[in-house]
């Protein structure tokens, strides 16, 4: 039997839905969740974790709200629900077919795996958590934006110069990602809750009550990260204390490489460091 992929969609509410994507092997060593990015599809995290599908690991991933084929508008709360759902799902399917759990999340998408697993009482035989972001300030976001600013455009200030400024600050923290008007990446501004979104920037801690007190969790990140630092100037002390926090059981490793691990000897590493954990 080759290696497969299987596409569906689970029913989460009346006319609500999320497109999940399964790729399974013949004979799999574990069930790995990966849950997606925002602006982001599944099929992105497949293609990122296709070398743990080669190594005999089954990986699900899905779409959410407001994303590809999912149902409804995106907003950082409907995230931590559509993990929720996904993580029951993937649970009950880990136990019918009686193959070991895992979970991998990168960046936004450790808060609603860390708030699923809590929710369902830990399930995970093991977590990794990359460039985990474990908590949301708009505060830090402005103040960053303004850092960026001073930097790359004072003595220029003008109205039209701040607004071309997001634009370029933007690309500075996700380059390579198409960005406009409508659109950022898959997510089309139609679908998302604006508005929402802002509130809950100010008035959510996701993670409130949160503690992974049996999981293992292995934390890789890097140490020249644009986006950590937005929420942790200086961070690598604040960082790993928040993060043990919320996850007791966790084992450190970083790396003097940026966000998305550019150089190949990094991703390398950071392979044979999951694969030994797993």
């Amino acid at each position: 039997m080759k290696t497969i992929f299987e596409k569906g969609y689970l029913n989460t509410g009346k006319n609500k839905s999320i497109e999940w994507g399964h790729i399974r092997n013949a004979s799999p060593k574990g069930l790995i969740f990966v849950p997606p990015l925002i602006g982001g599809k599944l099929a992105q995290q497949v293609i990122s974790f296709r070398w743990l599908i080669r190594k005999k690991y089954d990986l699900i991933s899905f779409n959410f709200s407001g994303h590809g084929d999912s149902s409804d508008k995106f907003s950082l709360k409907s995230s931590n629900q559509d993990t929720l759902h996904m993580l029951l799902h993937v649970c009950r399917l880990s136990q019918k077919e009686s193959l070991p759990l895992y979970g991998i999340a990168s960046c936004y998408s450790a808060i609603p795996i860390l708030y699923a697993a809590h929710s369902l009482k830990e399930p995970f035989k093991r977590l990794v958590l990359i460039n985990a972001i474990s908590k949301l300030c708009l505060k830090s976001v402005i103040n960053s934006f303004f850092s960026y600013y001073r930097k790359k455009f004072s003595p220029h200030k003008s109205l039209k110069k701040t607004i071309e400024a997001v634009s370029y600050y933007m690309d500075f923290l996700f380059p390579g990602i198409e960005k406009n008007e409508n659109y950022f990446g898959v997510l089309e501004r139609r679908r998302t809750s604006l508005f929402r979104i802002v509130s809950e920037l100010f008035t959510w801690n996701p993670l409130h009550g949160v503690c992974l007190d049996k999981t293992p969790v292995l934390c890789l990140y890097a140490r020249k990260d644009r986006i950590l630092e937005i929420f942790d100037t200086g961070f690598k002390k604040n960082y790993e204390n928040d993060i043990k926090r919320l996850c007791p059981q966790v084992t450190f490793h970083s790396l003097d490489v940026d966000h998305y691990f550019s150089q190949p000897m990094a991703r390398n590493e950071a392979l044979k460091s999951i694969i030994s954990f797993f």
